[in-house]
């Protein structure tokens, strides 16, 4: 190899180390680049699973509110529906009784006009033997 030909593979092996030298500058860029956006991305990250994490206990409180404000609310529907059913059975109770009284009423009303018709009955019976004795002569005209 003459001097020139060594002068210009020297030259190539300066300009070559030169080319890698620059693109590793560019690929050391790119990585900085990257690892600036992964931190960013993993800053985002926290807080996404902070905020979700803050939602997530406001909503577990909120469903326990929620759970003992049914609970109360349960209670409360339940003892008025024992109140008022403890007013129906008492009120039916009374209307019972009062319809009890009317049927006894009724009833000694009715034996009254019972007793009355077999004393009618009996009035005209003797009426209806007084009649035919009159008509069979059975007074002394015959």
């Amino acid at each position: 190899m003459t001097g020139e030909e060594m002068e210009r593979a020297i030259e190539f092996l300066i300009q070559s180390q030169a080319n890698a030298v620059a693109r590793q500058d560019r690929v050391d860029e790119q990585i900085a680049e990257m690892s600036r956006q992964l931190q960013i991305y993993a800053e985002t990250q926290s807080q996404f699973i902070e905020i979700v994490t803050r939602s997530m206990e406001a909503l577990a409180a909120q469903q326990a509110r929620t759970d003992q404000k049914m609970a109360e609310s349960t209670a409360r529907t339940d003892q008025l529906i024992a109140q008022s059913n403890a007013r129906t059975d008492q009120l039916i109770a009374e209307s019972n009784a009062r319809t009890d009284q009317r049927i006894a009423e009724t009833n000694a009303r009715l034996s009254e006009v019972g007793a009355r018709g077999a004393e009618t009955d009996a009035r005209l019976d003797r009426i209806a033997a007084l009649v035919e004795r009159n008509i069979s002569g059975g007074n002394g005209n015959s």
